[in-house]
């Protein structure tokens, strides 16, 4: 039953069914009622290049542009109705005005220190371009005095988790964005029980989607029962809202302040193979301690009072970081951990991608499980690649979604001619979500190289600047990852890849940002 029901209430189903309607609409128009067609057909078509026009001089990304004037110029009737109901939701401007307040009220622990600035400019200047926006114009302050540990699995992360969980002194606070039963959930569940009835505070979040898939409907409310504050983000309700298109993708553990993990590791079992679905689970995250905790700890926060109506203390939290950047951590480079909000105007996590793409000179390495790019980000990435930067993607063998492997594809024949090496992992699936540069930067998080990603969802990820332990680590993974998997070739390409499979490729492509 929980399949049919994420079935119906899937995106991709809205998009068909819609179609499918205005299809036989469209036939029993034509068949009774001949007489008022043209004058009927001349309504609707003035009436959607209204939409049209609309649509041309709203600001939003020019892929999506092209997507909605093709649906509302090819589906008159509901392709309209569709836009007006995502476009103009009384629910996703009153989240929108939360999010904005939240951010007004923690932007003042945001900026980077005068220190900080300063020891970067000894360092690289060029790096001051993204530290200064992400403090001024962002809310992102940029931390040294900071240590990280990488994970190249779901595994080393999920131990690491549970031995920090069990430190945990004053609060716990979690985000999630798929959390499921079974073994996993049962540790760490157990750890959030006995902590909670010890007088901690445990927050945890998830995302609505889970009531459709994983978790029952009022999980929350078991949860509370057991001394948890549990909350869960955009609650699926059946009925068409546009905040059901924005989820909370992101995946954050805070404990104590002191520390912090993301990634794409979520809570279930195949995200630690305990569990099959997709053959071996490749995954990756991230550990961080010291200042840089900070800024997971403001966007929990941000996250956690996306619904409340009320002003509350939680800026307390946010003091004790400050007075906890007095310790002092032995440890080198810089850490900006960032979030993505699709409220706020920004696209975040695209511009430190585009900072990463175009300041590099050696190389650009990027593990992602979707490849569903817009424009401006192929022009980027095909020019680094013919401007001598060595690009190599890793990409899944096996895929859990088929719009992903086919919308993907559609431009593997630009990025093979502009000289990018694309591999395909041969075990199974990659999740991680990882970019590195040059042996001088990279990013670890969960944002995917999509258009959910990059412009709907709620996304986290840790900047990481000149730390030589965890960039060496990141490279190892790479490199080990490479070994096993298989380079795509132009003439592979177009022996596996025939028109029929190019044709559903080329319109998942189009609709992808309504996906």
């Amino acid at each position: 039953m929980g399949k049919l029901w994420r079935l119906i209430y899937s995106r991709v189903f809205i998009v068909l069914t819609l179609m499918v309607i205005t299809v036989f609409s469209i036939l029993w128009l034509v068949t009774s009622a001949a007489v008022l067609i043209p004058t009927l057909l001349t309504i609707l078509q003035i009436f959607s290049i209204l939409v049209a026009i609309t649509i041309i001089n709203r600001p939003m990304n020019s892929s999506f542009k092209l997507t909605w004037i093709i649906f509302v110029t090819g589906i008159p009737i509901f392709g309209a109705l569709f836009y007006f109901i995502l476009q103009s939701n009384i629910e996703t401007r009153r989240y929108r005005k939360n999010f904005q307040r939240q951010a007004h009220i923690l932007r003042q622990y945001g900026h980077t220190s005068e220190k900080v600035m300063k020891g970067l400019a000894k360092e690289d200047e060029e790096q001051l371009k993204l530290a200064h926006y992400m403090s001024e114009y962002v809310g992102y302050a940029l931390h040294s005095n900071t240590d990280a540990t990488y994970f190249s699995s779901g595994e080393a992360k999920f131990q690491a988790l549970l031995e920090e969980l069990k430190k945990a002194e004053k609060y716990i606070f979690m985000e999630y964005f798929i959390v499921d039963f079974g073994y996993m959930w049962d540790e760490i569940l157990a750890i959030l029980k006995e902590k909670a009835a010890q007088g901690v505070e445990v927050r945890f979040m998830y995302d609505g989607m889970n009531s459709l898939s994983t978790l029952p409907y009022n999980y929350y409310k078991t949860l509370r029962k057991d001394g948890i504050k549990a909350k869960v983000f955009s609650q699926i309700i059946p009925a068409l809202s546009t905040i059901q298109n924005n989820r909370d993708h992101r995946k954050i553990a805070v404990i104590d302040g002191k520390v912090a993990f993301t990634g794409g590791v979520n809570i279930a079992d195949e995200y630690i193979n305990r569990k099959e679905r997709f053959g071996h689970w490749k995954d990756a995250a991230i550990m961080v301690k010291g200042e840089a905790v900070a800024n997971f700890t403001l966007m929990f926060l941000q996250m956690w009072n996306f619904n409340e109506k009320q002003e509350n203390d939680d800026s307390k939290y946010l003091i004790d970081h400050r007075m906890q950047e007095k310790e002092t951590i032995d440890s080198e480079g810089y850490f900006l951990a960032y979030g993505e909000n699709p409220f706020d105007g920004d696209e975040v996590a695209k511009r430190v991608y585009l900072d990463m793409i175009q300041s590099a000179k050696d190389y650009i390495y990027i593990m992602t499980p979707y490849l569903v790019l817009d424009d401006e980000m192929i022009d980027n990435l095909t020019y680094a690649a013919k401007r001598g930067v060595r690009v190599c993607i890793l990409l899944p063998h096996i895929y859990d979604k088929q719009t992903a492997y086919l919308a993907g594809r559609t431009d593997f024949e630009v990025y093979l001619e502009a000289g990018i090496q694309i591999y395909e992992y041969t075990p199974g699936f990659v999740h991680s979500k990882v970019v590195l540069v040059d042996d001088k930067k990279a990013t670890v998080g969960t944002v995917n190289m999509d258009f959910r990603s990059f412009y709907l969802n709620f996304e986290c990820g840790l900047y990481v600047y000149n730390h030589q332990q965890v960039l060496k680590d990141i490279m190892q993974d790479f490199q080990e990852s490479f070994t096993k998997s298989h380079r795509i070739t132009s003439v592979g390409f177009h022996k596996h890849y025939p028109w029929y499979k190019r044709l559903a490729g080329s319109i998942m492509k189009i609709i992808s940002p309504l996906l």
